[in-house]
């Protein structure tokens, strides 16, 4: 059998125990919910990376295509510009051919700005009056443009067909130049794409960072709470023995404890009332222990 004064032992330590055990509880609660909180904020932050990789991925595509677009109008407008350079060399040897026609002929103009002169000087003599030594100067001028421009009949379509080239080429030049506008256009959109990805990459890159902060600090809570739980499971084994010891000397523990929080209140009621007696200022601690009564 025991001695009482081992039962009362055993009994503080049981006491002591169980409050160990109720704070160790206790702490692992807070470690979890700490830990939730924590895989919460994990969660949210995985969320947002994958949100801001969907958003990469999609401009991406947008870069992509624009650079595609561009590589495409690059290929488009290098064709026109060779197209335009072939068409000058075509235009130049045409007007080579009819300035040396021209020379052949005598002719110092283009039969076309000739038969125009023709042209405005018949109707000048239809509708002007003037001396007669003058319409026979300006008819004998007249007939002599005519007699050109019969001799120089041949140049007419090779100086329509050097018009109609010119023509030609201008169309081709604005259209080359309006692909280069274009091309400049989608290029800087595209730069900018470019620049915006970048960005992104560097948000998530940070954002990455705090994720990994948070592996560390959830493997802080894991030591931290199998620790506790370590310490927890000692505790219940010290808890286990104290009862089986106290189960094998038949002592209530539970009444006993009871007991011994009366004795130990009882006791500290005393010590209050004489510091009332001796007129001494009392603490919380003594109001609430004199409330207990």
């Amino acid at each position: 059998m025991l001695e009482e004064s081992e039962v009362k032992q055993l009994l503080d330590d049981l006491k002591s125990t169980e409050k160990e055990v109720m704070e160790l509880k206790k702490k692992l609660n807070q470690i979890n919910r700490k830990k939730e909180e924590l895989f919460s904020k994990k969660d949210s932050v995985s969320g947002e990376i994958r949100s801001k990789i969907g958003e990469l991925s999609q401009s991406k595509v947008q870069r992509n295509q624009l650079t595609n677009e561009v590589k495409e109008k690059k290929k488009l407008r290098d064709e026109l510009n060779s197209q335009i350079n072939a068409e000058v060399a075509v235009i130049k040897k045409m007007k080579d051919e009819l300035d040396t026609l021209k020379s052949k002929l005598g002719l110092k103009e283009d039969p076309s700005l000739l038969h125009k002169k023709i042209e405005a000087m018949e109707y000048k003599l239809q509708t002007e009056p003037m001396s007669f030594d003058k319409e026979q100067k300006a008819t004998k001028v007249l007939k002599e443009m005519k007699k050109k421009y019969a001799e120089g009949k041949g140049l007419v379509d090779k100086s329509k067909e050097v018009r109609v080239k010119s023509k030609e080429i201008d169309e081709l030049k604005k259209k080359a130049n309006a692909i280069h506008k274009e091309i400049q256009e989608e290029a800087a959109k595209s730069q900018a794409h470019h620049e915006n990805l970048i960005e992104k990459y560097k948000s998530i890159d940070e954002i990455r960072k705090s994720e990994d902060g948070f592996k560390e600090k959830a493997e802080e809570f894991k030591k931290e709470f199998n620790a506790a739980n370590d310490e927890l499971k000692s505790k219940l084994d010290v808890l286990r023995g104290i009862k089986a010891r106290l189960d094998e000397n038949k002592v209530a523990y539970e009444e006993n404890v009871k007991e011994s929080e009366k004795r130990t209140l009882e006791e500290k009621k005393k010590i209050v009332e004489q510091k009332m007696k001796d007129g001494k200022p009392l603490t919380t601690e003594d109001l609430l222990i004199l409330q207990r009564f």
